[in-house]
């Protein structure tokens, strides 16, 4: 993990424009990473990188070079931002050596199957209104991967109280919700962030579904 750190550390400070990092991805330049990218690569460490894995939402690349770093060798990241993707593509490229991972575009696009699927550090809500609205999505992006036996899923949890126009209330999901969604899985999860010492309250689960 440290020597994957060093080198996003690395590439991110020096290739990636001022003008183009969010605030979120500020967080891979400096010497402690958000605490979803060690979780999910403490998952992954010693899953069979023969499995396929999709990425919904890989923004800039840092937790789809994880999955790079690992030795995946059947990985879709999905990003919608063109931007973003070009930033992801060239980490990829100039990294590992790897192309053809990241599709610039909605997922979505068609049915796949995963044995893997990695939603974090992003919403994905467009057209959701209610709280049911955004569950019936998730369980859909699940669905149409196949029902992949590992999903690993960061939600913002309704512990975090504060009107917020980027995550509105109908987004925040708590543990009972992810149950409803998932009733035959087994599921344990990790707080990956806590408002007010982070901008909001975070969980990721660990969603292990029997195919």
């Amino acid at each position: 993990m440290e020597r994957l750190h060093d080198m996003l550390v690395e590439y991110n400070s020096r290739f990636i424009p001022k003008e183009y990092r969010r605030s979120w991805s500020n967080q891979f330049c400096g010497p402690k990473f958000p605490c979803y990218w060690e979780k999910v690569f403490e998952e992954l460490r010693f899953v069979d990188k023969r499995k396929t894995i999709i990425e919904v939402g890989c923004g800039q690349g840092d937790v789809t070079s994880i999955l790079c770093y690992l030795g995946f060798m059947q990985i879709k990241a999905y990003e919608i931002d063109n931007m973003m993707c070009s930033i992801a593509i060239d980490k990829l490229n100039r990294l590992f050596g790897k192309s053809g991972i990241v599709i610039c575009g909605k997922y979505p696009q068609g049915q796949e199957s995963a044995d893997v699927l990695i939603l974090v550090n992003c919403a994905y809500a467009d057209g959701c209104d209610t709280k049911v609205d955004y569950m019936k999505k998730v369980v859909s992006f699940f669905e149409n991967a196949g029902k992949p036996e590992l999903f690993l899923l960061e939600v913002v949890d309704p512990e975090y109280n504060i009107p917020d126009e980027n995550f509105p209330y109908c987004l925040r999901l708590n543990s009972s919700d992810i149950e409803v969604m998932f009733p035959a899985a087994t599921i344990h999860s990790y707080e990956t962030y806590h408002y007010p010492q982070n901008k909001r309250t975070k969980r990721l689960y660990i969603i292990k579904h029997s195919k």
